[in-house]
């Protein structure tokens, strides 16, 4: 069969309709999947590499016969473009299918650009990633510390997708070196809690805090659990204040949320001072690009540890909500917005906190009981007497 499936383990080729790897014997992924296409004409052989999609790996296999018997194949062949022609191409995509597309623009240019940007496709190996990687773990960023893993996947997942692009816009025909290169696998589940001691600081700080804007913004975001793009975003006209629901237009997950208002978010925003048509908004009352300034100070007002971060505040929403014993999972994870319910898992050790609580119930149940019992054992030996 001209196209196969890759097995991620043992990195042999297999008959798309398998379901385990004849190799290894371990089940072939069901999602994500790389294809391999093969094509023999006239003696030669051609192979190429497709993440992702049988239809497409087919589809790229009858372009490759179909050039092959016209004779232009190899011809075409002969244009090896650069990683810096992929990314002219990759800028304008990205602008309009990614939401992070400044992010992977700062990552190019700090790094990427210089590194690998004038380089042809077929002169990028899986040996020139690696080596990149190891520079990364052992070297220093601009603050003069090495960089986290968390970074450095960053840097290779760009470069992957860069590459898998190249690939799918016929731009590439080899393999992509980063898939041959171990990712860093770096623990990003970080939970932030407040004490009840420092929620109160905190309430007391924003409540008081000279900046209105700015005070009342940490609160809603206390009272919310909505993300700091979410809250800068959010306008007026997405507050129904005589029904008690906000709509989040744009969210993390793609599709426009509606969420209801609790009293303390109601109270906040009646409160508030209406200035532009962005609930806290920035200068000249456009939306607010940045919050470090007031944060900072914020925390420090409040005594929070100088490592807290804003985003801290909606795990700790989170993390009052599964600690009360009164939310269930699929409850949280619709008010915090998860697509996927493995990011609301994070907080079940506090579910199962409330759940051992609420079986300890039954402790105090049975106690009470027994000693009904021996009272009116008691009280009948007494009789007795």
């Amino acid at each position: 069969m001209p196209v196969y499936v890759r097995c991620p383990y043992c990195k042999t080729d297999q008959n798309v309709k398998n379901t385990t790897c004849r190799s290894c014997g371990r089940p072939l992924p069901k999602q994500g999947k790389n294809y391999k296409v093969v094509v023999v004409h006239q003696g030669r052989r051609v192979q190429k590499m497709v993440p992702g999609s049988l239809e497409l790996a087919k589809q790229i296999e009858s372009k490759i016969k179909a050039e092959l018997v016209a004779g232009d194949y190899y011809d075409r062949r002969k244009r090896s473009y650069t990683l810096n022609e992929v990314w002219d191409r990759y800028l304008p995509w990205a602008k309009e299918n990614k939401k992070s597309w400044r992010d992977d623009e700062i990552r190019w240019n700090y790094l990427l650009k210089e590194r690998f940007g004038k380089k042809r496709l077929d002169q990028i190996t899986p040996f020139e990633v690696e080596k990149f990687k190891l520079e990364l773990k052992k070297g220093t960023n601009a603050r003069g510390k090495p960089y986290a893993e968390a970074t450095i996947l960053q840097y290779l997942a760009l470069l992957r997708r860069l590459f898998n692009l190249a690939i799918k816009w016929g731009m590439f025909e080899g393999e992509n070196p980063v898939s041959r290169v171990k990712l860093p696998r770096p623990n990003n589940e970080v939970t932030e809690y407040l004490e009840p001691e420092q929620l109160k600081a905190l309430f007391e700080v924003c409540q008081g805090y000279h900046d209105r804007q700015a005070g009342n913004l940490v609160l809603f975001a206390l009272a919310t659990g909505l993300r700091r793009g979410e809250l800068f975003k959010l306008k007026w006209s997405d507050i129904d204040m005589e029904r008690g629901w906000l709509r989040l237009r744009d969210p993390k997950g793609g599709r426009d949320q509606i969420l209801p208002l609790n009293n303390t978010a109601m109270n906040i925003l009646q409160n508030h001072p209406q200035v532009s048509e962005y609930v806290f908004p920035g200068r000249d009352g456009q939306m607010r690009k940045e919050f470090k300034t007031a944060w900072k100070r914020i925390k420090k007002l409040a005594g929070l540890p100088e490592g807290f971060r804003f985003h801290g505040l909606r795990h700790a929403y989170a993390s009052l909500l599964a600690s009360s014993g009164q939310v269930n999972p699929y409850t949280l994870q619709r008010l915090m917005t998860h697509k996927d319910f493995r990011t609301t898992q994070r907080y079940s050790h506090l579910w199962e906190a409330s759940l051992k609580q609420g079986a300890s119930v039954i402790d105090k149940i049975i106690s009470g009981i027994q000693g009904q019992e021996q009272k009116a054992k008691g009280e009948r030996q007494e009789a007795k007497d």
